[in-house]
């Protein structure tokens, strides 16, 4: 009897350990990382933000992505992948494009997108909240050149107005929405 009941003390001791709020109790668990369905290794990733959307061509930074039939085209990052339509893009969108790595050689560059990705994972609305604000004071008139820095805090890209030719550094705040633009020395 007494064997039992130190068992039974110990039993309860040990499942109380981890069940202060913090974290340790299965209905707190964070979820799972949403996974593509596709495999994408091999592939060369271009993450930023979508500047035009021209038919079936998709600006992503300094590239027009060629979406088809082909195409793997869903988001991700609120629970589940889901399929997505040409309509359901947005200027400003973050997006995550996987391609063979053969891009024609022109300005804006042209290729063919494989998997096209809109994360929907909290971090990547902010972004793509800041970033359609600063589309929304400074036009569509630009391209983002190469891959943006896309931090928690702050997203930093270069860019050519393509009117000028005149290109700039910038630095947009992810919270705040607020940004600085400076020129950006040859």
């Amino acid at each position: 009897m007494k064997k039992l009941f130190v068992f039974t003390v110990a039993a309860v001791l040990l499942s109380a350990c981890g069940t202060s709020g913090t974290g340790g109790g299965s209905g707190d668990a964070p979820k799972a990382e949403d996974k593509l369905s596709v495999p994408v290794e091999g592939m060369e990733e271009a993450k930023g933000f979508i500047t035009d959307i021209d038919g079936d061509r998709v600006l992503v930074n300094d590239i027009y992505y060629t979406i088809d039939d082909e195409t793997h085209f869903v988001s991700i990052g609120d629970g589940a992948e889901r399929e997505l339509e040409s309509g359901d893009l947005e200027k400003g969108m973050r997006a995550d494009v996987y391609h063979s790595g053969m891009i024609a050689r022109s300005f804006p560059g042209q290729g063919h997108a494989a998997v096209f990705v809109v994360p929907k994972d909290d971090l990547s609305k902010r972004q793509t909240e800041a970033f359609q604000a600063f589309l929304e004071k400074e036009g569509n008139g630009f391209v983002v050149l190469g891959k943006p820095e896309l931090g928690e805090d702050t997203i930093k890209f270069d860019c050519t107005i393509v009117e000028s030719n005149e290109t700039y550094t910038v630095e947009l705040d992810v919270e705040s929405h607020e940004y600085t633009k400076e020129p950006k020395s040859e």
